[in-house]
């Protein structure tokens, strides 16, 4: 009786964690929308853009904005994406579906044509040149000065990417490369380079953030499509 009993608790909880698999293989979030630009996670951080000057702390678990740089329009790309993501696991992996949903055709509660999740994004994406100039303004270059002289990393993010119906949420990538403080600069506000900064000035910024488990699976099976709003329009009959 009590190994009967077992084998039935160890089938429910292997149906319980299939299912809550399959709901999160099944879904699309910003955080998927964020890696299809090669982008970290979001955060809820207003209005990030490229040329923003981040200053990184030394255990790297915190990210200060200082400031930004005044940026020439012709090295900056600015791109207005407004699409529908959807997650296309019902076509791509028919056998998953049917496994979860114990061999029917679909999983209970879910309609015949199930195709997972949709969701429409409207933002602006802004990437800025490898080439575009980096000058500050001179406040902007005594907050450098200062952050590493604590040994603090100095970083520009290079591309971004902003929600418009929801910019309190941002994600961003840093260019590999820190922001270069000469020592003439700390000089002209009277202050000295330390040796904290001449260590920590070699350093390579920080990589986009980790990508949660839930969209590294769903990007390895390619299961998230992007369309143009126009060509769902279309393809609906709109």
């Amino acid at each position: 009786m009590l190994k009967r009993v077992g084998m039935v608790l160890s089938v429910l909880a292997v149906l319980l964690l299939s299912a809550f698999v399959f709901n999160k293989v099944a879904a699309v979030t910003l955080d998927d929308v964020t890696h299809h630009f090669s982008l970290g996670r979001s955060h809820a951080t207003i209005g990030v853009s490229g040329g923003d000057i981040y200053a990184i702390s030394p255990d790297g678990l915190s990210e200060m904005r200082l400031c930004s740089l005044t940026l020439q329009e012709d090295f900056v790309v600015r791109v207005a994406v407004t699409a529908m993501f959807t997650n296309t696991i019902g076509d791509t992996l028919p056998f998953l579906v049917r496994f979860v949903s114990l061999g029917a055709d679909k999983p209970a509660g879910v309609d015949a044509d199930f195709a997972g999740a949709r969701l429409r994004f409207d933002g602006q994406f802004t990437e800025l040149q490898s080439e575009a100039p980096r000058g500050a303004p001179p406040e902007c270059e005594r907050k450098m000065a200062e952050f590493m002289n604590q040994r603090y990393r100095i970083c520009m993010v290079r591309a971004s990417l902003i929600p418009t119906e929801n910019a309190v949420f941002s994600a961003y990538r840093f260019d590999p490369f820190q922001m270069f403080v000469p020592q003439s600069l700390y000089a002209l506000h009277g202050m000295e380079k330390s040796d904290a900064a001449i260590e920590v000035q070699t350093q390579k910024c920080p990589e986009t953030s980790g990508v949660a488990w839930d969209v590294a699976i769903r990007k390895s099976l390619r299961v998230i499509n992007m369309e143009g709003i126009d060509q769902v329009a279309e393809a609906s009959g709109g």
